[in-house]
């Protein structure tokens, strides 16, 4: 496993942070690429969409259900949006 680092993030008047090149390459985030934002506690956890969110949900389930929030309720959140983006993209595919 790779070591992390933790790093403060300054955001804009627009609500905006950078993630570091190091961490978009690690994830491999590219310009466009659309994260999942959990609010958890005092926290906010930013997952990448484009992952599998089972994977990213194992390496977090211990801060996350010292929150009390379980993986499969992520999941679940994260099927939901996904399925409200589809039908707001594409409304005649109902």
């Amino acid at each position: 496993m790779t070591e992390s680092k933790l790093r403060s993030l300054t955001m804009t008047s627009k609500g905006q942070v950078t993630i570091s090149s190091k961490a978009r390459k690690a994830l491999g985030l590219d310009k466009g690429d659309t994260l999942i934002e959990l609010v958890v506690g005092n926290c906010i956890v930013l997952l990448p969409e484009n992952q599998i969110l089972e994977e990213t949900a194992r390496k977090a389930q211990e801060a996350i259900k010292r929150a009390g929030v379980s993986a499969e309720e992520i999941i679940q959140e994260a099927e939901r949006l996904k399925e409200a983006r589809l039908a707001e993209r594409y409304p005649d595919l109902k």
